[in-house]
């Protein structure tokens, strides 16, 4: 991709230098009477005077379309942090509001339970505001998120909720954008029926380059839905790596594949 880019861009060096350079001797042409009279008679213009013409088109030429693209990149990525700032910034307070709900209906039923739940939540939220003012977490980072994270789940769900981390993944290495492992989970959590007799399995497994979170399907309707999750995912990966997050929709099981962001 980084070829082909320098590649069209010495193109369009060469484009426009061969532009400029046919524009400047058209110019001569149209404006010397002394050189249009010279041209009647003969070809009035040394091919060494005009390669080096053309040297110095290409010159300025390409100072000038550095400059320019230097400035357009600058522009291109300040425009993209912002965005994924904007990202970032939504996924804190739906984490809080989500986990602040359940906080509150424990409280009502089991008191017990619900100050231990809040232990772990603090916990979980000061790691998360710790990495979230990252753009990028170490895959290790996440897995440590990820599984405390699942023990609130464990406290909220009990065994209606079985999680599997493949050794691929547990010993994995690379980057990946904070808090989209434990988002993947929660759109599975969110959108699917999880009861003693049905529990819900997420099975997190990798190839190496990507990280897969499937889980088996029993759709439940969301009458309110923030559009946060699987949105946010992925453009947080097309603003950071240009990858796109690929999704499988199959009768009997939903999957999320995300790429680790390996550092060159």
């Amino acid at each position: 991709m980084k070829k082909k880019r320098v590649f069209h861009r010495i193109l369009i060096v060469a484009g426009i230098s061969m532009m400029s350079w046919l524009l400047y001797y058209l110019v001569w042409f149209l404006f010397d009477p002394d050189l249009r009279m010279e041209f009647y008679k003969g070809w009035p213009f040394h091919p060494l005077e005009m390669l080096l013409d053309y040297a110095v088109c290409c010159f300025v030429t390409f100072m000038a379309t550095i400059y320019y693209l230097r400035s357009y990149d600058r522009a291109e990525r300040e425009r993209d942090r912002y965005k994924l700032l904007a990202l970032e910034n939504q996924i804190n307070p739906h984490f809080v509001f989500n986990n602040f709900s359940t906080l509150a209906e424990l409280i009502e039923v089991d008191p017990q339970k619900a100050s231990k739940y809040l232990m772990n939540l603090s916990k979980v939220y000061r790691y998360a505001l710790s990495h979230l003012e990252h753009d990028k977490v170490s895959l290790q980072d996440e897995l440590t998120y990820l599984r405390q994270y699942l023990q609130l789940l464990s406290e909220r769900f009990g065994d209606t909720i079985r999680v599997n981390i493949s050794p691929e993944v547990a010993d994995g290495q690379g980057s990946v954008p904070p808090a989209v492992l434990q988002m993947m989970v929660e759109n599975a959590i969110k959108h699917n029926e999880h009861t003693t007799a049905h529990p819900l399995t997420i099975d997190i497994s990798s190839d190496g380059k990507n990280i897969t979170v499937r889980n088996n399907k029993r759709l439940v309707s969301v009458p309110e839905s923030t559009q946060i999750g699987i949105h946010n995912i992925e453009e947080r990966y097309r603003l950071l790596t240009r990858q796109k997050v690929r999704i499988e929709d199959g009768i009997d099981s939903y999957a999320i594949t995300v790429p680790v962001i390996v550092e060159n």
